[in-house]
């Protein structure tokens, strides 16, 4: 099957955690990943990552399970969205009882991968093969209940007025939440078109970014900024090489550095 643009970029973060799970000392332990891309058939060759491109990855993936396993341990009549899911193992990393709902969403063709790729899962798990962006997705999932939106990776390929209206219609179906997303300057949205990732994949970038996570606030009047991450501070970090761990203290001190990315929790 054939990923065009920004879905060919699944595949370099599921290198990423396979990668990491192949070191020395893993952060993200991602076994299945691993398992998945000894499967196929692709020279993964093409994407030049580095060790801290690595860790960094791993790392923002851990984080974000670490934000989703405190939310559903209260709030266990959540339903999960999982938007721009790729070829993300995190409900096998999460492994969340059988009978909370969670959804796993992207294109048919990114669907159907993990149809063929990752192992079946029993329960009130399900995925659906769609447009996050499209309006009418929505339509069939009840509300009225929590819900746990994460969408990494998604914000960047998005213009922002589609942005915007996702994040009003998914609050404005669920009465409370949160969103675990990543966001990006425009700045930073610009290094990546030039980068080897932009160039290798031709994947197509929004033209908005964000500064201050909470600029988004104005996106809803019920969205509330909660958090983003001292990435320096995590035990985790102070077990990796000298120079990554000076990275992650100049990222955490100067905020110049943590507008090109950072992750955010979101409450509504």
């Amino acid at each position: 099957m054939q990923l065009q643009g920004a879905q060919q970029t699944l595949l370099i973060t599921l290198y990423a955690k396979a990668l990491d799970n192949r070191s020395a000392q893993p952060l993200l332990h991602d076994e299945l990943a691993d398992e998945i891309v000894r499967r196929i058939d692709y020279d993964f060759g093409h994407f030049p990552l580095n060790t801290g491109q690595i860790a960094g990855i791993a790392l923002r993936a851990k984080v974000l399970d670490e934000w989703a396993r405190e939310w559903l341990a209260q709030h266990p009549d959540t339903i999960v969205l999982h938007l721009g899911c790729g070829l993300d193992t995190r409900v096998f990393r999460i492994n969340p009882p059988a009978d909370l709902d969670w959804i796993d969403i992207d294109y048919p063709q990114v669907i159907q991968l993990r149809r063929e790729l990752l192992p079946e899962r029993y329960g009130s798990y399900r995925m659906l093969a769609v447009d996050a962006s499209d309006p009418d997705w929505l339509a069939p999932i009840a509300g009225g209940r929590p819900a746990l939106v994460i969408s990494e990776g998604l914000f960047p390929y998005l213009e922002e007025a589609d942005a915007r209206d996702l994040v009003k219609r998914v609050i404005d179906r669920f009465p409370r939440g949160e969103w675990l997303c990543d966001i990006y300057s425009r700045f930073a949205l610009r290094l990546l078109r030039r980068s080897w990732v932009g160039r290798s994949t031709g994947a197509r970038f929004g033209d908005w970014g964000v500064d201050d996570p909470r600029e988004m606030e104005d996106w809803h009047p019920r969205l509330t900024f909660v958090d983003e991450p001292r990435l320096s501070e995590r035990p985790d970090v102070l077990g990796l090489p000298a120079r990554q761990r000076w990275v992650y203290r100049a990222y955490d001190r100067w905020s110049w550095l943590r507008r090109l990315g950072r992750l955010a929790r979101y409450r509504f």
